[in-house]
């Protein structure tokens, strides 16, 4: 692997959990996926003058050590797949004083025109370039408690009202949050999804008391492990709505399904699947959940829901 981004976790990136945010692992990420691309003999792809770029089609990421404030890190990374218009690649985020990975990427990839984001072959010189950077997936990379496939049920806002889905965020994507070709910035994929699941009281009772006011401990909402899958990217004004079911609830963690929704039309733009677990954030570590709480979480869990 090469290295493709270098730096640090500042303090304002972090979240009530105490660490960096979800939203912050994939800017970085998205960082290292422009030094990569330029690497691989592509003209820089995020700047508004370019002519292709890349756009991510499905993304799994695995959180698998805490960054606090000030730790420093760096990602290296590579191609793991080339087909003539996609590319499969694997970023891997570490500890810069260890070298313990902090988080996996494995992203899907579309070589896309910037103002259709459709994607096109990419050119010649990219294929030996890319080749000399294949890398192999490690073992704490793949997936362990999700699948790569989408599911086989369509997201749409009728199917979230059949399943009675929980709405746990909604709003209008802002300028800030839009990249030079007017595009949704990828990082909020993840970034509003997490702006909001603190609404989600079914899923984690144990956090919706501390807002309730009937704390029973200091407990926050962990993801550990996610798939994207992108259907369609906003533009800056677009609406967004939320809804979201608990597919499973473990003894340990949950899986939770969100389908991103555009209001007007009821279409996805986004679907994930999340496994999270509740942390007690004073012992920095997986909260023990009794058994009245589980029982409650297992009674919301959603028949059928996929992403």
């Amino acid at each position: 692997m090469i290295e493709l981004w270098r730096g640090c976790v500042n303090a304002w990136e972090c979240d009530e959990l105490g660490h960096l945010n979800v939203r912050f692992y994939l800017a970085r990420a998205s960082e290292a996926l422009a030094n990569l691309a330029e690497a691989a003999g592509l003209n820089p792809i995020q700047r508004a003058d370019a002519l292709a770029t890349i756009a991510p089609q499905s993304l799994h990421i695995r959180f698998l050590a805490e960054a606090r404030p000030g730790a420093p890190l760096y990602i290296e990374g590579g191609f793991t797949a080339i087909e003539a218009a996609t590319a499969d690649i694997l970023l891997v985020m570490r500890h810069s004083g260890t070298g313990q990975p902090a988080a996996s990427f494995r992203i899907r990839v579309g070589h896309a025109a910037p103002d259709t984001l459709e994607a096109f072959a990419w050119p010649n010189r990219f294929a030996d370039a890319a080749r000399a950077l294949t890398v192999e997936t490690p073992d704490f990379a793949a997936p362990r408690g999700l699948t790569d496939r989408p599911g086989n049920r369509p997201a749409s806002m009728s199917a979230a009202d059949a399943l009675d889905l929980t709405t746990i965020g909604r709003g209008r994507l802002g300028q800030h949050e839009i990249d030079a070709f007017g595009w949704m910035r990828a990082e909020f994929l993840l970034g509003r999804v997490s702006d909001s699941v603190t609404n989600f009281a079914s899923a984690f009772p144990e956090e919706w008391d501390m807002h309730a006011g009937e704390p029973t401990a200091n407990i926050g909402s962990a993801l550990l492990e996610c798939v994207i899958h992108v259907h369609r990217w906003p533009r800056a004004g677009d609406g967004y709505a939320i809804r979201s079911g608990l597919k499973s609830a473990g003894s340990k963690v949950r899986n939770i399904v969100h389908w991103v929704l555009e209001p007007a039309t009821g279409k996805p733009w986004w679907t994930m699947e999340g496994v999270a677990a509740p942390m007690d954030l004073d012992q920095r570590k997986l909260a023990v959940i009794d058994a009245e709480t589980q029982a409650k979480v297992e009674a919301a869990v959603v028949a059928g829901i996929e992403a």
